[in-house]
This record gives structure tokens, C-alpha cells and sequence, in this order.
């Protein structure tokens, strides 16, 4: 076995163009260097990294999701005022005293960071610099913690920038003795997985000149889809009641320091209830808040390739956060690869049989080396068959399949969003047992549909679409849908079969189940034109409504039948309120668009 190769590693501060502690000088960050001792400059891959020096885990304290879903009359909103516009402020850089070529230290042990994986250590040896920096507000740096801002983003950049010449650095935060990084070739790679992948994809939409390419595992490409649903609150499943600014306040470890907390306390306090109120919970509407942290906005400015790696069991980070991003780049011709596995919120380097390392590895010395390997005229996507875990199909373009469209003759139909009527026990918790009540057997709650019986293997993969009509007898609801494949089948599962950081593989069923669900839908009722603002509902009055599904690629067993389900509160996802409210399906309305065919 090959010895890791030598190895420096130094910690500098880089000079942000933002103030977000308010003391009117630009916020320096800490940024921590392991690259290969060699004598010639070598490119860089860089994690932005808000978890890695510990956090307030005593701080992550959840909202109450056992609430009513708040009724509103017809609002008057305009896109206009939706839309986030960045105002920089003018700051003057700090003063340079002096200059140092290296800023060496013994390097840390690995318990003092948090989530990097061992992925850096194999790129290392591939002659790569990895690069680190928790940003804003985290341990050792100046600043505020202001999840997927705007600024948030600029100082990440900025790293990127020092790299390439374009920005200050200093050795310590007090001193002015610059540093400068003469070892990097200036291209530099984002990657790693959930937050981090996401600040890589913010990163990429400055269009920041060096870096050429990004990895985002598990990104989060619109944090309004992330923590809110077509104006409900619906953020990671396991994790109801969450929202943005725990996330800040967990990610905040300059709390963890005794010394420097007291100094910083009052202004971060003030900057979470500012993002409590502009983030707000009560209405859930898109708004400028989430305008700023919608990164698929500026896709245009992306000179970046990027190569999407996104779990479709991942219901933390949707599928739709990657597959979004994927086709925002088609749509505009850009360098761009994805790779869909079948496991949860994970890396896939160990997964066996994938291709996931071997990708990266051409991937980045294509992009970053210049290597003329073909990588970049090979398949465009990846995905993992949910039939033959070992089986990877590919595709050229996303979606692989047009939409069919289908459209029902069934009668008036009413159903109950009352969760007494359920299994369900606020108290236990016990979700399993809900979930196989709604898909199994007959009940008030919920409206089911069969859509197709299923005569040979099909595919189904894309996004599908559902319109139908429905009156409401409340002021407000909540509105969901779930397609279900039905058939006992032992189907693969997304548990693991050994060490994600080893060896593993997905564990498959020992005894047939009954069903699986595809995908679900979710919206506010009041929400029916647009994620942005409220209409009144009139209890008599039939309206239309339109969702969105979260994307998928699934095949579906012959001999069995495709289902949709109708229903109100999702105890997986959405607020549980204690609202009982009648919702009654109109006549034939049901219209459903699904990308569904026949498997090769």
C-alpha cells in the first residue's frame, strides 16, 4: 500500500467584501490549507463548510408544527415586490503592514472538525490542494451567520478570489501581514454534500473567474423549496418544525468561544429575529427573503461546468434541488453531468459498483487539470436502477421521458383532513403506521385513484404534474398528493449494508411489501395562482389547482398498479393543524401528466 504523499498544512484569513458584525471594517475569515509539498503550483478544491468547527447543538430547538395553518384575505402582492435586489456597501480593506510567504502550523486533529469527509485525503494524493473555511460567524472568524444570504456567498467567494490574486489575506486577524497563495494555479473545484454543496452552487452563480467547476452533493439550489412547499411550511422530512434560522443560530460557533461570544451576543440576537420575521413562518409566501437565497435565478451567470450528485431517497434535500439545477444548465447549453443514486442524505465514493469516485476523479483532472480524458462527451446522466442496485442506466438529456397525459371519469368525491380520524398519536409519532393507513385501506382522510394497471415493466421518471378542481369548507387547507406503486415486491431499500465510509450497499427487502410511494405533492390551498401570495377561499366555490411533484426515476414491476392519493395534512411533511376540514374533489376534474413508459 502506497504511503500518502508529504503534505503543509496552513491556516490564513481572508478579507471579505461584507460587514455583517457591524463594525465597519470587512469581515475576515478563518480558511485552513492542507496541499501537496511540491514545487509547482497546483489547483485547488475547496469545501464551504459552516459545520466543520462544532456546533450549538443545545440551540437546535424545533418549532411546534402542531398548528393551525393561518387564514388570510386576498392579498395585494406583485412580483415586483418579491424580488431581492443586493445593495453593496462601500468598505475600505484593511491595512497591510507586511508580508509572509507561508503561514505553516502542525495540523489539527481530525476530532476538531466536522463533517469533511475522506474524500480530500484521495484528492490530495491526486495532487490537488484541499481547501477549507467555515465562513461567517463560525469559530475563529469575523462576522454573523446568515444562511444562504447574499453575503454569505460573497465571502465564500472571496476565498476563491485570494486564490486567484483577486483578494487579501492575512496571516492572523490582528497584525496586516498579508499572505498570498503563490502555491495555487488559481483553478479551483466547490464541492462536498447538503449545506456545503449548496454554497458551492451560490458560489458558482457570481460567475467568480477560477472556478471552473463544482460538485454539489445534495445542494440545496432554492432554499424556499427547501424549508416551504407552494406557501406551507415543509422543510427536511424527520426534521418538521425547522426553518433557516436555527440553522444560522446552530451553525453560529463563534458562540462557542467564551471570550469572543460576549462580544458579538447582542448583534447576533438581533440578526435571529430579523431572520425570524423575514423568513416568515405565518404565511409561508415566496418573498424577498427567499428571493435572495433562489440560486436557480442566476443559473445564467454560472461559467462553472457542474457535475450534480443527488440521492432520490434523499427527502432532506429533495431530489428536485439537483434535478432543477441540472436542467436550468441544459436549458442554457452549459457543461453539466448528474449522477442519481438510490441511498438518502449520503456520499456514494464507497457505494459498491457505482461510478461515483471514478467520475469525480476524470471530472476534476478534466476541468482542472486540463486532461483531455472524454469525460465531458460521455453520458450526461447517471442513475442508479431501482430493480439492479449494481445496474447504472444512462441517459442523454433529463427528462428521459415525455409526459403522457391522463385524465379520469370518477364521481364527486369528498374526503376529511382530520387527523382523529387517523391512526396517527401527535405524542408517538408513530408515521409508519399513518402512512400504511393512508396507502392500504379505505378511509375518510383521503381520496384514492387508481391511474394505471401496470401490464409490463415501466419507467417512470421525470416530474410529474396534477390539476384538478375542489371546494373547501374552511378558510384555508392544506392540499397533498402521493403517487404509489401497489404490488408485493422485495424491493431495495435505501438502508445501508455496510460503512458509508468503507463499503456498503443498499439493503434489500427480506419479506415482500405491499407498496411504495414514488412521489408526493403539497400546497397551501390558498396559494392556487402562485407561491407568493394568499386568495380568499369561498366555502361554495369550486377552484383549480395545479402541483408539482418531486421528480423521480423509478421502475414499476409488472402486474402492478399505479395509484394516486388525495389528502390533506402530510404528517411526514407539513404543520399537523387541528382544523377539521371537508374537501370535495369535483366531478371528472382530475387531469395528471406523468413521465410514464413502457421500460426498455
Amino acid at each position: 500500500m502506497s504511503q500518502p504523499k508529504p503534505t503543509k498544512f496552513e491556516k490564513v484569513y481572508v478579507e471579505t467584501p461584507v460587514d455583517t458584525d457591524g463594525d465597519g471594517k470587512r469581515d475576515l475569515i478563518a480558511v485552513y490549507i492542507k496541499r501537496p509539498l511540491v514545487s509547482h503550483p497546483v489547483p485547488a478544491v475547496y469545501v464551504a463548510n459552516p459545520y466543520m468547527l462544532h456546533c450549538n447543538e443545545d440551540w437546535y430547538t424545533l418549532y411546534d408544527v402542531n398548528t393551525n395553518i393561518k387564514a388570510y384575505p386576498t392579498q395585494d402582492i406583485d412580483e415586483k415586490d418579491i424580488q431581492y435586489i443586493y445593495v453593496p456597501k462601500t468598505l475600505e480593506h484593511r491595512p497591510i503592514h507586511g508580508q509572509a510567504d507561508e503561514n505553516t502550523m502542525p495540523e489539527p486533529s481530525p476530532n476538531q472538525y466536522e463533517c469533511i469527509s475522506n474524500l480530500y485525503d484521495h484528492l490530495i494524493d491526486r495532487g490537488y490542494a484541499a481547501i477549507f473555511c467555515g465562513g461567517l460567524g463560525t469559530k475563529g472568524s469575523d462576522g454573523i451567520t446568515l444562511t444562504g444570504s447574499h453575503e454569505e456567498i460573497l465571502a465564500f467567494k472571496s476565498v476563491i478570489d485570494w486564490l486567484n490574486g483577486n483578494a487579501l489575506a492575512f496571516t492572523n486577524r490582528e497584525d496586516g501581514i498579508q499572505i498570498k497563495a503563490h502555491w495555487c494555479n488559481g483553478n479551483v473545484a466547490m464541492s462536498a454534500r447538503s449545506y456545503l454543496g449548496t454554497m458551492a452552487i451560490g458560489v458558482a452563480t457570481t460567475g467568480v473567474p477560477g472556478l471552473k467547476t463544482i460538485i454539489p452533493e445534495a445542494g440545496i439550489s432554492n432554499w424556499y423549496e427547501y424549508y416551504r412547499y407552494n406557501g406551507l411550511t415543509l422543510p427536511a422530512m424527520d426534521w418538521q418544525g425547522d426553518d433557516l434560522d436555527i440553522l444560522a443560530r446552530y451553525c453560529f460557533s463563534r458562540a462557542l468561544d467564551p471570550q469572543d461570544y460576549p462580544t458579538i451576543q447582542s448583534r447576533f440576537e438581533k440578526s435571529q429575529k430579523q431572520l425570524q420575521e423575514q423568513e416568515d413562518r405565518e404565511s409561508a409566501n415566496y418573498n424577498r427573503f427567499w428571493d435572495e437565497r433562489n440560486y436557480l435565478k442566476h443559473v445564467d451567470n454560472i461559467q462553472a461546468s457542474i457535475f450534480v450528485i443527488q440521492g432520490l431517497n434523499d427527502w432532506n434535500v429533495k431530489p428536485d434541488q439537483g434535478i432543477r439545477l441540472f436542467e436550468a444548465m441544459q436549458a442554457q447549453g452549459k457543461e453539466c453531468m448528474m449522477l442519481l443514486h438510490r441511498g438518502q442524505h449520503i456520499y456514494t465514493y464507497h457505494l459498491e459498483g457505482a461510478p461515483t469516485l471514478r467520475l469525480i476523479d476524470a471530472w476534476l483532472d478534466h476541468y482542472l487539470k486540463g486532461i483531455e480524458n472524454g469525460i465531458e462527451k460521455g453520458p450526461r446522466i447517471y442513475v442508479e436502477n431501482n430493480l439492479d442496485q449494481k445496474q447504472w442506466d444512462t441517459y442523454t438529456v433529463w427528462p428521459p421521458v415525455k409526459d403522457r397525459f391522463f385524465e379520469f371519469h370518477h364521481p364527486e368525491a369528498t374526503f376529511m383532513d382530520d387527523l382523529s380520524l387517523s391512526v396517527y398519536d401527535r405524542k408517538e409519532k408513530n408515521t409508519k403506521a399513518w402512512l400504511d393507513q393512508l396507502v392500504t385501506e379505505k378511509n375518510a382522510f383521503s381520496y384514492r385513484l387508481p391511474v394505471q394497471s401496470i401490464q409490463t415493466t415501466s419507467l417512470f421518471s421525470g416530474r410529474a404534474k396534477i390539476r384538478f378542481r375542489a371546494k373547501i369548507n374552511q378558510p384555508t387547507a392544506i392540499l397533498s398528493a402521493m403517487l404509489v406503486d401497489h404490488g408485493k415486491q422485495c424491493r431495495l431499500t435505501p438502508e445501508l449494508d455496510g460503512d458509508e465510509n468503507q463499503h456498503f450497499m443498499f439493503k434489500q427487502e427480506k419479506n415482500p411489501s405491499d407498496y411504495f410511494v414514488i412521489t408526493r405533492a403539497w400546497m397551501n390551498a390558498q396559494n392556487r395562482s402562485c407561491n407568493y401570495k394568499k386568495e380568499a377561499i369561498d366555502p361554495d366555490t369550486f377552484y383549480t389547482y395545479e402541483m408539482e411533484f418531486v421528480s423521480n426515476d423509478y421502475r414499476i414491476e409488472a402486474n402492478h398498479t399505479l395509484e394516486l392519493i388525495l389528502y390533506g395534512m402530510d404528517v411526514d411533511q407539513t404543520q399537523l393543524p387541528y382544523t377539521k376540514t371537508q374537501i370535495t374533489i369535483e366531478k371528472d376534474s382530475i387531469q395528471l401528466w406523468l413521465p410514464l413508459k413502457t421500460a426498455d
